[in-house]
């Protein structure tokens, strides 16, 4: 099937096996929005995550000081990325708007998805999840490169948490 091997070449599904995704296709929603079209608001709850199949999109965060601004893009995202994973980690709102650019298809996977796929087939689960930390690991170095470049000869601040 095309779209199985379609998401066994994308970062998420990555050494999944025929047999797991023929059980995870049946979970998966095709979604199709038009260019400009919000996806997801900042602020929403959020129970899904998409792989982008077509299109591309525009990753849009607002500041704290500026309620009524539309946002500072902070990234675009084409075919085989995925938005909306951390609020199936960490359970918290949407960390951030994203707009289509121009029409894009996407397949959803809602977390009681994953969740059935947790239940259903332990192992899958696990490979998944840990796929998914890889590419917020991949994300998360990519800013601190950012930072670095953007707060070169700046002081060193001790983040509280």
């Amino acid at each position: 099937m095309e779209t199985v091997a379609f998401l066994q070449q994308q970062p998420l599904f990555g050494g999944v096996d025929d047999r797991a995704m023929g059980c995870i296709l049946p979970l998966l929603r095709e979604l199709s929005f038009a260019a400009g079209e919000v996806i997801v608001h900042e602020g929403e709850d959020g129970d899904s995550l998409f792989v982008i199949c077509r299109g591309c999109v525009e990753i849009v965060k607002s500041s704290d000081s500026a309620h009524d601004e539309p946002g500072k893009r902070i990234a675009t995202l084409g075919v085989g990325d995925v938005f909306g994973e951390m609020e199936l980690i960490d359970m918290q709102c949407r960390s951030a708007t994203v707009r289509a650019l121009e029409p894009v298809s996407a397949l959803a996977l809602s977390n009681g998805g994953l969740f059935q796929i947790y239940e259903s087939d332990l192992p899958t689960f696990a490979l998944i999840v840990l796929n998914l930390a890889r590419e917020l690991s991949r994300r998360l170095r990519r800013l601190d490169e950012l930072a670095a470049r953007t707060n070169a000869g700046a002081e060193p601040q001790i983040v509280d948490e």
